[in-house]
């Protein structure tokens, strides 16, 4: 006759040999990767490419512009083949948007700001093929009621990076970002917070030849890019903001900002 003895003991037994294979099931399905990850993979060279072929523009309109013209103008933009993600943003929409992302980007002595008065009711998009922008300025910029268009090449880290750290200058340039100049042990500190950073997963270090020839290759220009920057791919996107307040005030560097696309966002 059995007094429960064995049966306790069996159930004892049976979670002695159960608990640690939960356990392991567990982590192996949930936690082992993140056991296992060391810190990101970093500072690496800019990769190869691809280099963006896409861009986006805005069609800013005069003061007298109806609504008329501005919608005759939503509807040539729609029709064109080589054109996405066509949207209205009227002046509030513009200063709503400003503001937001003045909050999730920080800028070291950002100097003058914009104000609502600065919005004006726009239509921004997306272009397919950047190399056709200068026939979509001359087609749209000749409609009633438009003032002009501005077009700008999606920057070469857009979809490789979701964190930009740009560094203060050695040789700082007087009324703007860095007042004092970056020193050896300053960018040093910045390497050691980003592998410090649980949500990275690489970063990336530009100087300012490869930030040059992005510079150029999405606005056409000649200018030269005198800075160098810490690009990080994170392990999951929705932790850009949290990311970036790590980095809010950091010495030696100018800004902390999300991998954005020109002209629909600041960048």
């Amino acid at each position: 006759m059995s007094d429960g003895t064995e049966s306790r003991f069996s159930r004892s037994r049976l979670l002695w040999i159960v608990g640690p294979l939960v356990v392991v099931t567990l982590i192996a399905a949930w936690g082992l990767p993140r056991l296992l990850a060391g810190p990101p993979q970093g500072p690496l060279p800019p990769p190869p490419g691809p280099w963006p072929t896409t861009g986006t523009f805005g069609v800013g309109f005069g003061s007298s512009a109806t609504e008329a013209e501005k919608k005759a103008v939503i509807a040539a933009l729609e029709a064109r083949p080589d054109v996405r993600e066509v949207r209205y943003r009227s002046a509030e929409q513009e200063w709503k948007e400003y503001q937001e992302s003045g909050r999730l980007t920080w800028i070291r002595d950002s100097g003058q700001e914009f104000g609502r008065e600065d919005m004006s009711d726009s239509i921004v998009g997306v272009l397919l093929n950047r190399s056709k922008s200068d026939e979509l300025s001359r087609t749209i910029r000749g409609l009633p009621g438009v003032d002009g268009v501005y077009r700008q090449g999606d920057g070469f880290w857009y979809g490789k990076a979701h964190v930009t750290l740009r560094l203060c200058l050695r040789k700082p340039m007087e009324g703007a970002g860095c007042r004092e100049p970056l020193t050896t042990a300053q960018q040093d500190a910045v390497v050691k917070a980003i592998r410090g950073t649980p949500e990275v997963e690489a970063f990336y270090f530009e100087d300012p030849e490869h930030a040059t020839k992005d510079l150029r290759a999405r606005t056409d220009s000649d200018f030269k890019a005198g800075v160098s920057y810490y690009h990080l791919k994170l392990k999951d996107p929705d932790d850009v903001p949290t990311v970036i307040d790590r980095f809010r005030g950091m010495k030696g560097l100018w800004q902390a900002r999300p991998v954005e696309r020109c002209l629909l966002a600041e960048c």
